[in-house]
């Protein structure tokens, strides 16, 4: 295999909540980290505390890129947020019923990562009218809208070719085997490496990263 053909996953580590946790992120080469604004989310993060972790990241060099992300928030709510933090993407769900009919550019941003819970054998042309630049495929769970630390059967998805990442029921254990059978563009985690739930494990994000940046 050429190098030109190798893709090294792209890896987002969801819901931190504090300054270490992301100081590991960062030396651990994640690409994306996830501050969660979720109200019922056990990790949900104060705005004063994401502030703290915003202004950390924005001082590294090379540090992973800031995700906000919502689920049954107010447009007030994000719009405050969102006014707040300096971020590069807002991550929403697609079946949102607060966000039925708004429109998602204006309150949201150009740059958008949609979380589509997968129920079913789905697509590319399933996905054609979700907007955005990437795409989460998560679990499907009536009361959460992810973080459930449940996983769907991959080749559900094996048919797509569009940019996404793959979540749910991901940890350091399985993060391999899921790359290699979904080849999906990077892999997105949060129950997966805590050691109870919102309480991130370090030992297991160090893991996560390196085993699903490591090509076999």
């Amino acid at each position: 295999m050429s190098s030109h053909s190798i893709h090294i996953p792209k890896v987002k580590i969801c819901g931190i909540r504090d300054v270490p946790t992301a100081e590991l992120c960062v030396e651990e080469g994640a690409d994306w980290i996830g501050l969660n604004f979720v109200a019922s989310s056990p990790r949900n993060v104060t705005l004063s505390r994401a502030q703290e972790i915003v202004r950390f990241l924005r001082s590294q060099n090379g540090a992973p890129e800031i995700v906000l992300l919502f689920y049954k928030n107010s447009p007030e709510e994000i719009r405050t947020v969102r006014s707040a933090l300096d971020h590069d993407l807002v991550q929403w769900v697609w079946d949102d019923p607060i966000l039925n009919g708004i429109s998602k550019e204006e309150l949201l941003g150009e740059r958008q990562i949609c979380s589509y819970r997968v129920q079913g054998e789905i697509s590319d042309s399933a996905l054609q009218n979700v907007p955005g630049e990437l795409l989460i495929l998560d679990s499907y769970s009536k009361d959460a809208g992810g973080g459930t630390g449940e996983s769907f059967r991959w080749e559900l998805v094996s048919g797509i070719r569009r940019k996404f990442l793959l979540a749910g029921g991901l940890n350091p254990e399985n993060v391999r085997t899921a790359i290699e059978t979904v080849r999906p563009y990077g892999v997105d985690v949060a129950s997966g490496v805590e050691s109870s739930p919102g309480i991130k494990d370090a030992a297991k994000i160090i893991q996560f990263i390196r085993n699903a940046k490591t090509i076999v």
